[in-house]
């Protein structure tokens, strides 16, 4: 993640000449990113990650609704992972609360922040416990809150999850026993929460992760990565390609705190597999998890073109927001363009990828 282009030009210069370096800063795209705020303490409507929600006195706290097919959903999983599916959709449990974003906050960056409401907060809540293996709408959950500050109350935790959140620390910890794991250093999260962190937005730009859509968009850049086939196109003797994969990210400035970077809102997203775009295209148009090879090579193109009325909302490195060696992959909330401008945030759809 670059400050500014002098920025990126700067950290640019140490893989490309002259030409490939402005090529690729006309190719950077913004997006907010966030930083852990450590010592800050957190008050309400303030921007955070995991802990409980902000929401006006007396806010039910969401529940998503019943899959219409449980046992499809439970089948997609090994047989461990399917009876834990089981388990948690037959209890009919609350959403896990992910993330606040307080909006006033991320207005004040400026314009990589127009798409979003100026006023209010946005909550984004996901069915963890089981969106790795549901891609859709009913698996995420995200408010528009505009209520005032001071209407504001810290809702408590759902019994049900609660409890389902302190089983899973009891069986966290046999299993650190049982497989004779170390003690985490800090207080870890789990399917059902994660420890509350302040965290702040910041203004930057990154350059397209070569699977993400954005990519494309710079024909100059697409060419030039498409086509090095190994060819020394990079200032140390590497392929044009190479180059770029070590751009991503040692010169993307990474923050000591590791893979912190993958925190954003909108911007392009940083794929672990292909662009999330196209699956929330597929989930949304055909109505299925995934096209089969035949489908695909007939749909490809056109699942392709749909994916650009797509855009990233919120992308979330799971071991990061669990607070320690829990959790991994990253999920995605994406919605379509018009449904952001219309505000329309039931549309939201959460996609899961893991490497």
């Amino acid at each position: 993640m670059f400050d500014s282009p002098s920025d990126a030009r700067l950290a640019l210069q140490a893989y490309f000449d002259t030409p490939r370096v402005e090529m690729l800063v006309e190719a950077l795209v913004p997006s907010l990113v966030f930083e852990i705020a450590p010592g800050k303490r957190v008050v309400l409507g303030d921007t955070k990650f995991g802990g409980r929600p902000d929401l006006p006195a007396g806010t039910a706290w969401p529940r998503p609704p019943a899959p219409a097919d449980p046992e499809e959903i439970a089948k997609r999983g090994n047989a461990e992972a399917g009876a834990e599916m089981r388990r948690h959709l037959a209890q009919g449990l609350p959403y896990t609360f992910i993330a606040q974003i307080d909006l006033a906050d991320a207005a004040k960056l400026g314009s990589v922040a127009s798409p979003l409401p100026a006023d209010g907060r946005l909550l984004f809540f996901y069915d963890l416990a089981v969106g790795p293996w549901e891609t859709g709408r009913r698996p995420a959950k995200v408010i528009w809150d505009r209520a005032p500050r001071d209407k504001l109350a810290t809702l408590a935790m759902p019994e049900d999850l609660a409890q389902a959140a302190e089983k899973a620390r009891r069986d966290a910890a046999e299993n650190r026993v049982k497989y004779k794991l170390p003690e985490p250093s800090q207080p870890e999260g789990s399917n059902y929460d994660a420890p509350e962190r302040a965290m702040t937005l910041r203004a930057g730009l990154s350059l397209p992760d070569p699977s993400a859509i954005e990519m494309e968009a710079s024909a100059k850049l697409y060419a030039a990565y498409s086509a090095s086939n190994g060819t020394q196109s990079g200032k140390n003797g590497q392929s044009f390609e190479d180059a770029y994969g070590e751009a991503l990210t040692a010169g993307g400035k990474l923050k000591p705190t590791g893979r912190w970077h993958r925190q954003q809102l909108l911007g392009s997203p940083q794929p672990e597999q292909d662009d999330p775009r196209y699956d929330a295209v597929v989930v949304s148009q055909f109505g299925k998890q995934h096209l089969s090879s035949d489908e695909w090579k007939k749909e490809r193109a056109a699942v392709m073109t749909a994916a650009h009325d797509w855009m990233l909302l919120l992308q979330l490195d799971l071991a990061d927001w669990s607070g320690g060696t829990w959790g991994e992959g990253t999920v995605y909330f994406l919605m379509r363009r018009k449904d952001l401008e219309q505000r329309n945030f039931d549309e939201v759809i959460a996609v899961y990828q893991q490497t």
